[in-house]
């Protein structure tokens, strides 16, 4: 095969695989058109948000939107081109950048931020309601008070998240290993946001309470992305 041929398809397949990582794993070329796909995958991708191909790369349309269970591969060598016209053009190539940017997003990417979001908000109440008992009532320092009060708006927000958001990919794993990297991620932002409550606390001179609001509102766009990517494989 010619160079110039060559160096397009690694650098395409090396973007392609460096974007969608679980995706494409066992895919050595999703750049290639000769391929064959289960149905009943196809189908499992139409209901979940459709199938949006931009471009001749269908098979990285069909491997990132309909994740078949299982990939096997029969090798071929990429040869010399007899007929035809080759379709790598700037204009494809502007194209195939498009495409993955489409993917990555997701096309109902803003309506699940906006989703998570209202979930998010709703959890302040049962983590703030938490936080106000264990500081008040019970005394506690704001510090400890946090982490626990944490657990209880962490607990809304995967009840919500899981059955009302994710629900169609709760089959992907076990509702026990969801939950557990689910608190994973939710008490790691705790790493952020004591030092910033602290912070808040001790040089503004803010009460613990908006003052663990405030810190919520900044990490919310981080666990967005890591729930979104890591917990439920968007």
């Amino acid at each position: 095969a010619g160079r110039y041929r060559q160096a397009v398809s690694r650098a395409s397949t090396t973007a392609a695989k460096a974007l969608f990582p679980r995706a494409l794993r066992g895919v050595s070329d999703p750049m290639s058109g000769f391929f064959a796909i289960r149905r009943d995958a196809v189908a499992r991708g139409a209901e979940d948000g459709g199938l949006r191909p931009l471009g001749y790369k269908i098979l990285l349309e069909l491997a990132v939107r309909c994740r078949p269970r299982g990939v096997a591969e029969v090798p071929f060598a990429f040869g010399e081109r007899h007929a035809g016209e080759s379709k790598s053009t700037l204009r494809e190539g502007m194209r195939f950048l498009r495409h993955l940017a489409q993917l990555r997003a997701g096309g109902d990417a803003r309506l699940r931020l906006l989703a998570f979001a209202l979930i998010g908000a709703s959890g302040f109440l049962p983590n703030l309601a938490a936080l106000w008992l264990l500081t008040g009532p019970a005394g506690m320092h704001y510090v400890p008070a946090e982490i626990l009060a944490n657990q209880a708006g962490l607990l809304w927000n995967f009840v919500l998240v899981d059955t009302l958001l994710h629900h169609r990919h709760r089959a992907e794993r076990p509702r026990g290993a969801r939950l557990t990297g689910f608190a994973l991620l939710g008490n790691a932002d705790l790493i952020a946001r004591i030092p910033l409550t602290m912070l808040l606390v001790s040089t503004f001179g803010l009460s613990p309470l908006p003052a663990t609001a405030l810190s919520l509102v900044a990490v919310f766009f981080l666990r967005f992305l890591l729930v979104d990517k890591l917990v439920y494989r968007r």
